[in-house]
């Protein structure tokens, strides 16, 4: 297979935890509304897999991409695939959704609210399209998980308890071995653009000692809400670790500033739906879109 360099910003992709049951999830209340703008389906997910390897997009690792030495199959172009907010918080409960990521034998599934197993979700579906493509995954690279902290990780809402360190432990080796990339998506959620320099110190603090003991360090910090701090907050976050940070944009970039480099991601969602000419490079949002899902998200 042959090779080839790209050169310039790469593309970036990021969607929420899917929703499993629309029923559950897509309902008129507040939360309902919440869901279906900043979510979407595991069926939509996987027509979007699918559509992206169809109009020629490889998975190519965010370091690389933030070195700007990114190398893609011939006739392909490079994508970085994040996820945010893989936490699984206490809200998602009863609402169609997953309750944790399990590491099951030597697959990644998630667990339902019954016990169950499941495929449905984005790791398990983004290893299955490999399988299926293995040209759609440059130099073994899958996607970028971003968590928090304040309320558990990857779903154990308990994580000092030693069965709960103990599977986190053994999830994360899983992950990174197998061209995953853990992400911090800060301690709290906090708005990095709106909070004071020594509240993110704190922040910076609790993901150190809460998160990296069970996950291990991880260089790359996704702003939540994709709020760019300041340029002395940017310093300060790279001097702690954190030398990749990523933000939200309807376009790539690739921007060396303060001791980090920024990169942007587009969002996946039931906003995004609305502005189908913008998906196309990606995805058609006619033929993705789950007929479950309410007219107006």
């Amino acid at each position: 297979m042959r090779m080839i360099v790209w050169r310039g910003p790469v593309e970036e992709l990021f969607v929420h935890p899917l929703v499993i049951d629309p029923r559950l999830a897509f309902t008129a209340d507040t939360l309902g509304l919440g869901f279906g703008n900043n979510f979407v389906t595991a069926l939509e997910f996987r027509r979007i897999l699918d559509d992206l390897w169809r109009k020629g997009w490889t998975l190519v690792d965010v370091h690389r991409a933030a070195s700007g030495r990114v190398l893609v199959p011939a006739g392909r172009k490079p994508l970085v695939l994040s996820e945010d907010d893989v936490n699984y918080y206490a809200y998602f409960r009863g609402r169609g959704l997953a309750t944790r990521l399990l590491l099951a034998g030597d697959r990644v599934l998630a667990q339902l609210p019954d016990g169950r197993l499941t495929d449905q979700d984005v790791v398990p579906l983004v290893e299955e399209e490999i399988q299926r493509h293995p040209q759609f995954s440059a130099d073994g690279a899958r996607g970028v998980l971003a968590v928090t902290g304040y309320e558990g990780l990857f779903g154990e809402h308990e994580p000092s308890r030693p069965a709960a360190e103990a599977r986190l432990s053994a999830l994360a080796d899983w992950l990174k071995t197998h061209g995953w990339t853990i992400a911090s998506h800060s301690w709290g959620h906090i708005d990095f653009s709106t909070s004071s320099a020594s509240s993110i110190a704190w922040d910076t603090r609790q993901w150190a000692k809460e998160a990296v003991p069970v996950l291990g360090h991880t260089d790359v910090l996704i702003y939540p809400f994709g709020a760019v701090p300041t340029d002395p907050v940017i310093r300060q976050l790279a001097r702690a670790g954190f030398r990749i940070q990523l933000d939200i944009d309807i376009r790539a970039r690739l921007d060396h500033r303060d001791g980090a480099v920024l990169m942007s991601r587009r969002h996946v969602d039931g906003y995004a739906f609305e502005v189908p000419d913008r998906q196309r490079p990606f995805y058609d949002v006619a033929t993705v879109r789950d007929a479950r899902r309410p007219p107006n998200n």
